[in-house]
């Protein structure tokens, strides 16, 4: 039976920001064990007309119907030049239609050129909102271990190079995965990846190194259960990823691949 949250009487109506992956996972368990926030939302920000290739929206609404939380979207429309008003105005209307008073977000650190976490001042500028960020600055191979030690299952949807290859799609994060991992940590960077923009891996894939999915945690009802084909998408980047700051640039990056059948 999954367990109960215990509320405190003012707790505000909290969303989880929601892409599936393992970050979020433990966000959702770390909230849903906080009595001052009542989670009663997944929330996914997701540009219009475009896929989710590491975290695909069929995979998303599974995990929502076995969880039990309904799972809804704040959309970017296409031709975006100011994110950040994009954001703004979905929160709010968010905050509006579903009376949601506080996000929680996974984030561990910052990403890109960014200064401060991006959910946190887009809330500030909303108004009247609560940010929850329980594993900001945390120890890499802490969370993961947490992670493994609360039995969640989690899978790899995507990674890329020159850290992983195309076997670690659909692989199952591990203890064997993490040592593996760990290993890699310790890799030195040639020349010309560093002028290429890549950095050393962060265990967790806070530089966009490697994506997860869940399948199954403790606050899961049951199994995610979904076709994924034996052979993951694979794109060659002929000049690679052009990303500025704390993000890992890639030549060659793999995905999961579900069957639509």
């Amino acid at each position: 039976m999954v367990e109960q949250q215990q509320l405190s009487p003012k707790a505000p109506i909290t969303a989880i920001s929601w892409t599936g992956g393992k970050d979020c996972n433990l966000c959702l368990l770390m909230a849903w064990r906080n009595p001052e926030f009542n989670v009663q939302y997944l929330l996914t920000f997701r540009p219009e007309n475009k896929p989710f290739r590491a975290h695909p929206i069929p995979f998303m609404e599974a995990q929502a119907a076995a969880i039990g939380l309904e799972l809804i979207y704040v959309i970017i429309p296409a031709g975006t030049s100011d994110y950040k008003k994009a954001y703004v105005d979905g929160i709010q209307k968010i905050k509006e239609q579903y009376g949601i008073i506080a996000i929680a977000t996974g984030d561990m650190d910052l990403v890109g050129t960014m200064q401060r976490n991006w959910i946190e001042r887009c809330c500030e500028e909303v108004g009247g909102m609560r940010t929850f960020i329980p594993l900001w600055k945390k120890e890499r191979e802490e969370c993961l271990k947490l992670l493994l030690s609360e039995g969640f299952e989690i899978i790899f949807s995507c990674v890329k190079s020159p850290f992983f290859d195309g076997s670690w799609i659909n692989r199952t994060l591990n203890e064997d995965a993490l040592a593996e991992m760990m290993i890699m940590t310790q890799r030195d960077l040639t020349n010309k990846e560093i002028e290429h923009g890549m950095k050393p891996l962060d265990l967790c894939g806070e530089r966009g190194e490697c994506h997860t999915m869940c399948i199954d945690g403790p606050l899961y009802r049951r199994k995610v259960v979904l076709q994924v084909n034996t052979e993951p998408d694979k794109e060659i980047l002929q000049e690679g990823t052009k990303w500025k700051g704390n993000i890992h640039n890639t030549d060659i990056l793999w995905t999961i691949s579900l069957n639509s059948t």
